[in-house]
């Protein structure tokens, strides 16, 4: 984020787009976007994505999709520990778990084992056990609600220029600009 705020002549743009502030936690992104507006002059703008609350039924169905793909890049994770670090992750013994909470907005992810096993790490000589129906957590995400939206823009020191929504309100494109 340094160096942002260098250039005085002309206004800055900056473009974060998909919803990838959903990945932060709402703490964690209300701090970053702290941080990007302290980076910025007065005048300069932000261009945010933020997948929004909807139908708590429709999230957990995008996140256990029939066709498995969030299942598959969560198992990924674990596929790729195996490659990089030496891992001995049985993919077979896992099943994928994703959860929703519609009072905070946070979608979660879990592989859980469906029995114990012990699980090597060659690569930093670490073993550890893993008990039958343990969880890993691989993902978090949040969906927003307009009001949270507007706190954020807030704190970081923005006012929110305009809303772009999709047709069914389902997610939000954002034009901010710093005070």
């Amino acid at each position: 984020l340094a160096g942002l705020n260098e250039n005085h002549y002309t206004k800055e743009v900056v473009l974060f787009l998909g919803s990838t502030i959903g990945n932060f936690g709402i703490e964690a992104g209300k701090k970053f976007l702290k941080e990007l507006g302290e980076n910025l002059s007065s005048g300069d703008l932000l261009f945010i994505g933020f997948d929004l609350m909807k139908d708590p039924r429709t999230i957990l169905s995008a996140y256990d999709d029939r066709e498995g793909v969030t299942r598959d890049f969560n198992l990924n994770l674990l596929k790729r520990i195996n490659e990089e670090l030496g891992g001995n992750f049985d993919i077979n013994k896992f099943q994928h778990y994703p959860t929703y909470d519609p009072i905070t907005g946070e979608t979660r992810s879990y592989l859980i084992s469906r029995e114990a096993q012990t699980v090597k790490l060659e690569a930093i000589d670490y073993s550890f056990e893993l008990k039958q129906w343990e969880p890993i957590h691989t993902e978090v995400s949040h969906k927003y609600s307009f009001e949270t939206i507007e706190q954020m823009a807030e704190y970081a020191g923005f006012r929110i220029l305009k809303h772009f929504t999709d047709d069914r309100d389902m997610f939000v494109d954002s034009l901010w600009e710093k005070r």
